[in-house]
């Protein structure tokens, strides 16, 4: 699978539509741990240690160019330990948030 960018948007535009579904997930400080363990990003990463803040900070798209694929790596990472939470407690069978139900768009080369 190739991860890129939805036509129209940019890298920031990205970061911020997942930083939106990871903020309407209520991140905790354990999720975000969680999230960091299981995204392979070193913990002492900028990513890293952005999003396991208490309040999470969702600045992204500011990092280095370079730092990017692990900043999605974690935020992707994070939602889905968040979500999975969410989706077991407030959310149990109940709700039409959009992002329980994101359509996997992959390209095969």
């Amino acid at each position: 699978m190739v991860l890129r960018p939805r036509p129209g948007t940019s890298a920031g535009g990205t970061f911020q539509e997942v930083s939106g579904y990871a903020m309407q997930a209520h991140i905790t400080p354990a999720d975000g741990r969680a999230g960091v363990a299981k995204s392979g990003v070193k913990p002492t990463a900028n990513p890293s240690v952005m999003i396991c803040m208490d309040p999470p900070r969702y600045g992204f798209a500011s990092l280095p160019a370079d730092e990017h694929v692990n900043a999605f790596r974690v935020l992707v990472s994070v939602f889905t330990v968040a979500d999975t939470r969410r989706r077991k407690t407030y959310c149990k069978g109940t709700c039409g948030h959009a992002w329980h139900n994101l359509t996997a768009e992959t390209e095969h080369p």
